[in-house]
Parts: structure tokens; sequence; C-alpha cells
């Protein structure tokens, strides 16, 4: 995971601490006033925000709307970042009073009782890690793959607060066994979320998103074919009223490959759906979407991962 402004154990230990003591409407509020301050030392993530809009919306990068929805994501992402302490601090119950629905909930009940687990895979749009107290809460097995953070004291922190709530960890930047790990827990019928639009190690493959030649990562289409888990494209996102909602698209099943040509249809025919899917779901919520990253570069360059 690349360092930001945010990304320091005092900033991680000082938010855990308000979230635990202060209200939460004081602490969203707290998070926007931090958010507010890293906006105004944040030039270059601010353009890579801007120039990834200007794809998504085919807009200009100097586009009055592109500047609002900007600042927007910001102010989005402190409270995400409030959110991400507030709710694996809270009782099960009062977890629930965060969610208003997850659509798609008895595809996923129809997909488990095939004993196979089942793939998630997610953009960086809305709140990704709420998603995963969300699916606690409704009793689901879940490990995340996530990247680990730069400090170590941050990172403990941070895998805690999920460990709290009965998420399992899989960095896949810290043990070269993470794909088998990943593969025990789908033979073990449990759900695994990830990321898919970030090529984190640089072995993805070319895809077209928003009008750019973009690398996706195969990981999540090859532990699909390894396991037989199908991978459906999900996302968590806030609603006006402040709380998050969930939605489980149709799910991809793995096909029969036979050779080598046929491998490579399968994976840039299904990166291509994946991508088509991304599109959609951050066009309709641009202001959630955290990529400073400019999409045509490698990752690594922008405001969180």
């Amino acid at each position: 995971m690349r360092k930001h402004l945010l990304d320091s154990s005092i900033s991680y230990y000082s938010i855990f601490f308000i979230a635990k003591y202060l209200p939460v409407r004081l602490t969203r509020l707290i998070g926007k006033i931090i958010v507010s301050f890293v906006y105004v030392f944040s030039l270059k993530d601010r353009q890579g925000l801007a120039f990834n809009l200007s794809q998504a919306l085919n807009l200009p990068v100097n586009d009055p709307l592109i500047r609002q929805t900007v600042r927007r994501i910001f102010m989005n992402y402190g409270q995400y970042m409030a959110d991400f302490f507030i709710i694996p601090q809270c009782s099960s119950n009062r977890v629930k009073k965060f969610f208003s629905y997850l659509k798609g909930k008895e595809q996923l009940e129809q997909i488990l009782a095939k004993g196979k687990g089942a793939i998630l895979l997610t953009a960086h749009l809305g709140n990704w890690e709420i998603g995963g107290s969300m699916l606690r809460a409704m009793d689901y097995p879940l490990t995340l793959v996530v990247m680990g953070h730069n400090s170590d004291s941050s990172n403990t922190l941070v895998n805690q607060l999920r460990n709290n709530k009965g998420i399992n960890i899989t960095q896949v930047n810290q043990s070269p066994f993470s794909g088998l790990e990943i593969l025990n827990r789908l033979r073990k019928n449990e759900i695994i979320a990830m990321s898919g639009d970030k090529d984190f190690f640089g072995r993805g493959r070319p895809i077209h998103f928003f009008g750019n030649q973009v690398n996706f990562p195969v990981g999540p289409l090859a532990l699909s074919m390894a396991s037989g888990a199908p991978i459906i494209p999900a996302f968590v996102l806030r609603q006006k009223d402040g709380r998050y909602f969930g939605i489980l698209e149709e799910a991809i099943w793995p096909g029969r490959i036979n050779h080598r040509e046929s491998r490579s249809k399968y994976l840039d025919h299904n990166l291509n759906k994946i991508a088509r899917i991304f599109e959609h779901y951050i066009r309709s919520y641009p202001d959630q979407w955290y990529c400073p990253d400019p999409i045509n570069l490698p990752a690594g360059t922008g405001f969180h991962q």
C-alpha cells in the first residue's frame, strides 16, 4: 500500500480513540474537518482524481462539475475513515443500523449452497471495508484479501479491528503462499472479498477502461477457475441518509478451459465484462470513487489504495 497523508500510526490511533469515545455524528464531522485540511495539501491527488473523473464522465478536466466532485470525494472519504473505525467497535445489533439492504442476497445463498465458496470482486468505490462488517453481521464466513499498510503499528490496528468482527485477513504482499490460503478458504465454502481494479504486481492483462488501456489483475479469475467459485461483482455504497447498501451483481461462473487460447479468450472476455460493470457503478456514484492514481498509469501514485 502506498503512503498518503493520513497513513501514519498517529493518524490511525487518533481516529480510533475519537471513534471510541465520541458520538457518531461528531466523529464523522471531525473526519470531514481533517480531510478538508488534507484536501488543501493534496494537489497531486486532486489532479489525479480530476483526470479520472474527466475520463469517466467525458468532461474537460477543468469542468466545474469535476472540481465539485473531487471535493465531494474528499468529504466522503472523511466519513469513510470515521465509519471504518466506528463500525468495528460496535455490537452486531448496532452495526446493522448502519446498513439499509443487500441486493442479491438470495443469489449468494444459492451459490454457497453449492459448496464452492464465492469471490466478491469490487472496485475502489464506496466503502468496501464496511462491506465486511455488513456480511459478518449476517453471519457469513469472510476473508478479506488486502495489501498491508506501510506502518506495522497501523497495520496491526486495522487488522485487529477486522479480526474483532470475525473477518479473516490474507495479505497478498506478505506471503508467497497467499494464493493457496485463499483456495483453502474457498474449499471451506467461505466468501473471499478482494479488489479487482488495480494491478499491484504488474502481472495483469490490458483492457479498455473509460477509454484508456489499463491493466486489470487476473488473479481473481485464476482463483475462480482453480476453485470453481464464481466471481460476484460487489459494491457497498452510501445513501444520502448516511447508511450503506450492498449490491451483488450477477455471478460470473468459471468455464471449462481446454487450451491456452481458450484461457486467453476467457480472461479477456471476463475482464472486459468486469470493467463494464465497474464503469457503470463509477459513473453512477462518481463522488464515491476513491482512485487518485491516474488510471492510465501503474498503481501506486495517488491518495488511497
